[in-house]
């Protein structure tokens, strides 16, 4: 069939009852408004879930995408203006209610697609409860099907937050809402334990571990994004899609 739109926002109830006859996955986009150093925008991490999602639900044709949770849990960064946050156990609720709505539709395949770290305990214990009430197949991807692109690329081994990965990124594709006079390297307290690590590539043995933001970094940023590209960014958005592709078809498939 010829989908108007991947986007359940977009579609009427006849497109989604339709779909459901050929396929059974659903993604639900989920970020953020949080403080992004002073560079980049609030909504990036939802921002990001979407676009990527839709980007992916496009090319695969086999899934659809389901109007983004734009909050999450960002306690850690509440020191910052502008910065809205639930509670994790909100999120969990939320998500959960969410994904057993979809499943009592037909959707039996559901990705949480998270554009924040920080929610990643929330949609583990909310899929747990998916799973456990409707047996349908639940996963969570954070940045997880490029790890080879960040070892490669990423040349900031504590790069967490709006640093050298995110402003990459968000230069490939929001290149006009970047501040590009503001982007400077913060200054770092960061943590003293080779145990309590952070970044995409500290690797190796780690504990996790609770922070706030303010005690490591003067300006929100936890990285270095004066190192970011919007070629590494046009690199790391072009292999996301492209496995985010193959595991949608795979999920298809199963």
């Amino acid at each position: 069939m010829k989908m108007r739109s991947f986007y359940l926002g977009e579609l009427t109830w006849l497109d989604v009852e339709e779909f459901l006859k050929a396929h059974k996955t659903v993604m639900v986009p989920v970020g953020s408004c949080e403080q992004h150093g002073p560079h980049l925008p609030l909504d990036t991490d939802a921002y990001d879930a979407f676009w990527l999602s839709l980007k992916a639900a496009e090319k695969a044709q086999c899934a659809l995408v389901a109007p983004p949770i734009y909050y999450g849990v960002s306690l850690h960064h509440m020191d910052f203006p502008g910065t809205i946050t639930l509670s994790p156990q909100t999120l969990e609720q939320v998500a959960y209610e969410v994904g057993v709505c979809l499943t009592k539709h037909g959707f039996n395949k559901i990705l949480f697609e998270n554009g924040h770290g920080g929610n990643t305990p929330a949609l583990e214990a909310a899929a747990q409860r998916i799973k456990a009430e409707t047996n349908a197949f639940v996963a969570i991807d954070t940045v997880s099907l490029i790890p080879d692109f960040v070892e490669k690329f990423i040349e900031t081994p504590y790069d967490a937050h709006a640093g050298e990965f995110e402003t990459s990124t968000t230069l490939a594709n929001r290149e006009s809402l970047v501040v590009k006079e503001r982007i400077a390297k913060p200054q770092l307290t960061l943590p003293k334990s080779k145990y309590t690590k952070i970044g995409l590539k500290e690797a190796g043995p780690k504990v996790s571990w609770a922070f706030r933001t303010k005690e490591l970094s003067n300006t929100g940023v936890i990285g270095d994004p004066t190192k970011a590209s919007k070629d590494k960014g046009e690199k790391a958005w072009k292999l996301a899609i492209e496995r985010l592709v193959d595991f949608l078809k795979e999920l298809d498939s199963m």
